[in-house]
């Protein structure tokens, strides 16, 4: 089996986190989260290129001499030696970057607000539209006659 590049993606949903819990609104629309996690998958493929090109896998030649050609004793190597050919180990690395982000930011976000809505619910309780309605004109009746008394 190919083994992917995971680093890029790793990357950029830690960056994405991050601008996350910096921004005062702390919102992410799903095209938001699509496109960064396609620009990961295409730097993750780039990634992958770089690696089969420059350390490519090793192969075994059964005519003339019968020999390993390619590759090299380096880690590197290792993680495109799996692949059977260039295509399928970009692919992979393509898909490997996407479904990262799309897990981390997703897991992320879903646990925020798992969080944030659970720690409501224990200090106030839901709250019913009849409730909210009552509470609002108690206030505007003391609003009233704090006006009459002046």
């Amino acid at each position: 089996m190919p083994v992917a590049p995971i680093i890029i993606p790793l990357i950029i949903a830690g960056v994405m986190l991050g601008s996350l819990l910096a921004s005062q609104t702390r919102k992410l629309s799903k095209k938001k989260l699509l496109g960064v996690s396609s620009i990961a998958g295409l730097l993750n493929m780039a990634n992958a290129y770089l690696v089969y090109t420059l350390f490519p896998a090793t192969t075994y030649a059964r005519f003339g001499g019968g020999g390993f050609t390619g590759g090299s004793s380096s880690g590197y190597a290792f993680r495109a030696a799996g692949a059977s050919s260039e295509g399928s180990f970009l692919i992979l690395s393509f898909i490997t970057g996407l479904v990262i982000v799309l897990a981390v930011v997703g897991t992320a976000l879903a646990y925020a607000r798992h969080k944030v809505g659970g720690s409501q619910e224990e200090t106030e309780g839901p709250k019913l539209e009849e409730e909210t309605r009552l509470e609002e004109e108690t206030e505007e009746k003391k609003l009233e006659e704090d006006i009459k008394e002046t």
